[in-house]
């Protein structure tokens, strides 16, 4: 089942750093918005630098990433990413 994430307070800081924290599980970003589909995962993403707000829509996991993480745990280690840089989510 597919999810949406919306955190608001992101610095462009902590949008950085959420990047390289993702491209290490092997999730790359490019740019402020676009798609991911590695590994999957899928997503659209768009980071609002004006606004400081990060949205995550459509994302899904699925083979191979599934046998490790699922929607939940990938969205939960996300928002522990974001507020560990002052960002929080959006319920």
């Amino acid at each position: 089942m597919a999810r949406q994430v919306h955190f608001t307070s992101v610095s462009p800081d902590a949008f950085n750093q959420l990047k390289d924290k993702l491209k290490q599980l092997g999730l790359t970003l490019q740019g402020n918005d676009g798609n991911i589909d590695e590994k999957g995962v899928k997503a659209k993403y768009n980071y609002n630098e004006a606004e400081q707000s990060l949205v995550i829509n459509d994302l899904s996991v699925g083979f191979p990433a599934s046998m490790m993480v699922n929607e939940n745990s990938l969205v939960q280690r996300m928002t522990q990413m974001v507020e560990e840089y002052g960002g929080r989510s959006v319920s």
